[in-house]
């Protein structure tokens, strides 16, 4: 047995220790972890704020102050062997364009290998990521015989959620039926990569905008025919900029079809609890 007085590069336990490390210098440099994400670190004073995330060995660092910013990279430096990459361009599959108007955040280069992957780059467009009224089953069609093409294309669908709220409900879906997929699955999967083939270069786009709240919330009504429960979605918005949004099925069995219940359903889940009482 060895035993290491320094962790190695490539070792499972590498990671680890590395954010561990990297935390204990932030936190001595004045900076709070976030409660919500480990890897988001803030710094906030009376002059400027700063933030910085933290995947691995890749580091996002922003703030209101250019000086602030460039004193921090300084103390990182004498601690650590770092090189600054300049403005932020790309960073784990999503790209990053600033302009006078704002900041677009969007996938087109993971969506295009995707769709190369798949040997879906020549397919042809369609306007919508699902049917209208389809409603997936666990017991429609025949099992594939290699589900794992399934998990791998529909998990690489789930990175894509992060700038592309418009599929969410879709890959919702399609995420239900991971353990046993089916050719009608298959055959939904294949229209979200179609209508990501004619949308690659859609995303997110963030200007100056008020610090309004504006929250929307919807649920189709038994959308899962095996075990009649519904799917909840919801949308919060900071001014017109979107900030948050999800889709999941509600763990609850639905049993009526009026207006009051149908819209208290959709704020079923315990994640959208405080979005009913900002509502209120």
């Amino acid at each position: 047995m060895c035993q290491l007085h320094k962790s190695l590069y490539g070792l499972k336990q590498a990671p680890r220790a590395w954010l561990q490390r990297l935390s204990e210098q932030l936190l001595e440099l004045g900076f709070e972890e976030s409660k919500v994400d480990c890897s988001l670190f803030t710094l906030c004073t009376n002059t400027f704020k700063l933030f910085v995330l933290v995947y691995i060995d890749d580091i996002i660092i922003t703030g209101s102050s250019s000086s602030a910013i460039i004193s921090f990279i300084d103390s990182l430096k004498e601690n650590f062997h770092i090189r600054d990459l300049g403005q932020l361009s790309y960073f784990l599959g999503v790209e990053a364009k600033r302009s006078n108007k704002g900041l677009h955040l969007w996938q087109a280069k993971y969506i295009s290998d995707l769709l190369e992957s798949t040997k879906m780059q020549g397919a042809k467009p369609l306007a919508c990521p699902t049917t209208s009224g389809m409603k997936l089953s666990s017991n429609a069609g025949t099992l594939q015989s290699d589900p794992t093409e399934y998990r791998r294309i529909v998990g690489a669908l789930q990175y894509c959620t992060i700038t592309r709220p418009d599929i969410s409900y879709a890959v919702n879906q399609l995420c239900q039926f991971m353990h046993n997929p089916r050719d009608s699955h298959w055959i939904a999967t294949k229209s979200v990569l179609r209508y990501l083939k004619g949308t690659v270069v859609y995303g997110l786009f963030y200007s100056p905008s008020t610090i309004d709240i504006h929250v929307y919330c919807d649920s189709n009504w038994v959308g899962n025919p095996d075990d009649r429960r519904s799917t909840s979605g919801f949308s919060i918005f900071l001014g017109k900029n979107l900030i948050s949004w999800c889709a999941k099925k509600q763990g609850v069995v639905s049993r009526s079809s009026t207006g009051a219940e149908y819209r208290s359903m959709a704020l079923a889940t315990p994640e959208a609890y405080w979005i009913r009482m900002l509502i209120k």
